[in-house]
């Protein structure tokens, strides 16, 4: 009767396991694995063929023409609610995947005709957007499991192969446009963009755990991004772990020198104490408690330009909310969809974050570090300024200065 029950229990896992395992092969791979472990288990000839039967047989419910009958009927609003980015964005997502390799290599293979471009992107959408279950993405989409993985792994790849598209450094004059807003609403010149770094929560990895755990004492991969003032992404390095410094992850990245190229003389993108001052980088002045009144001014109006960065991230997990908290076992496949994402951020229009769910509760948001204790951390890693870096933000300080002694006379 034990092992009877065993059965049962490895029976029960493994119907589980296959729901969210992230493997494309997932349903055969763990019916297998299940039988594998019968066979251990089952040392004393107990007939097993019910507990299969019950694994074969469990009835599943299946919204049968949900893409062809109840999408279209959705308004607009709906739409965009339900799948994240508007109803024009999407279809033209789902023309340019029909006419793409990824879509293309599928004709002629038995079974993949019958899975539409639009329904490959409505099921991708669903599935980042809501942080559902492979189960939820197979049951409405009428796919099977392994299905509705492939689907994933395959929009996944997609979107990344045109991602170039849409996540890039600005053109001349996107970057004039982009100065001007700086200088006309912040009253700081020469501003293209900020950087900065979050946190994507996941599980407890299999393999180096510990790397993972990032200071507010959770399991993370880092982002890091650069952003405009129409909080897009103009570059994004994704994947390093959870415990890794904003600066390091900086300072080993293709980031350092695109930022240096993007910037002429006289322009610059805006980080926080975390990150070293550089003729490239302003950072705002560590506050010791000997800054003087236009030190500090200076430190206000750079962190009223960065808001830009915080409210991008911010925007990004409330569209996409897998990235709350991903559940996936497979980190190779975690950055991958976070880059996807990040990629579908920018193509989408941000007005729409009106008809989206509220922010989740998040006990560790990104901006809870104080200055302080960025400087003390960066302090730490070694972070240094260079004398260059600093020799132009104290010169944007005395034009800030100068500024604000226009303002109020």
């Amino acid at each position: 009767m034990a092992n009877s029950n065993a059965i049962i229990v490895l029976a029960l896992q493994a119907m589980n396991s296959s729901e969210d395992s992230g493997d494309e092969d997932g349903e055969d791979k763990h019916y297998n694995e299940f039988l594998s472990c019968v066979a251990d288990v089952n040392d004393d000839g107990v007939d097993f063929s019910q507990v299969v039967q019950i694994v074969e047989q469990e009835p599943i419910v299946k919204i049968k023409k949900y893409v062809d009958l109840i999408v279209p009927a959705y308004s607009d609003e709906t739409f965009t609610s339900h799948f994240r980015l508007r109803r024009s964005i999407a279809g033209q997502l789902a023309k340019t995947f029909q006419e793409s390799e990824n879509f293309q290599s599928l004709l002629g293979h038995g079974g993949f005709e019958a899975v539409s471009p639009e329904k490959h992107i409505l099921a991708y959408l669903w599935f980042v957007g809501h942080n559902s279950s492979f189960r939820d993405i197979s049951d409405r989409f009428d796919l099977s499991l392994s299905g509705a993985q492939s689907v994933v792994t395959r929009i996944t790849n997609f979107i990344i192969s045109i991602g170039s598209q849409f996540i890039h450094v600005p053109t001349y004059e996107e970057k004039e446009s982009t100065k001007m807003h700086y200088l006309r609403e912040k009253q700081v010149p020469g501003v293209l963009g900020s950087i900065d770094g979050s946190h994507i929560r996941i599980d407890k990895p299999n393999v180096d755990s510990d790397t993972y755990v990032n200071r507010k004492r959770y399991f993370s991969i880092h982002l890091q991004g650069v952003v405009n003032e129409k909080r897009k992404f103009l570059d994004v390095v994704i994947g390093w772990p959870g415990s890794v410094h904003d600066a390091r992850v900086f300072k080993n990245s293709n980031t350092k020198d695109l930022i240096a190229n993007m910037c002429n003389a006289g322009e610059y993108v805006l980080g926080d104490s975390a990150y070293p001052c550089l003729s490239y980088l302003i950072t705002p002045y560590k506050d010791y408690g000997n800054l003087t009144r236009a030190q500090k001014q200076f430190n206000t109006a750079l962190s009223s330009c960065r808001v830009s960065v915080e409210h991008a991230f911010g925007i990004l997990k409330q569209r996409f909310r897998i990235l709350y908290f991903m559940r996936l076992h497979s980190l190779k496949k975690m950055i991958k969809i976070i880059h996807a994402c990040c990629i579908l951020h920018n193509i989408a229009d941000l007005e729409d974050i009106r008809l989206f769910e509220e922010s989740e509760e998040d006990d560790f948001p990104d901006n809870m570090v104080s200055e302080e204790l960025a400087a003390n951390v960066a302090q730490n890693e070694g972070v240094i300024d260079n004398p260059q870096g600093a020799d132009v933000r104290d010169e944007l300080c005395r034009q800030l200065a100068s500024r604000y002694e226009r303002t109020t006379i």
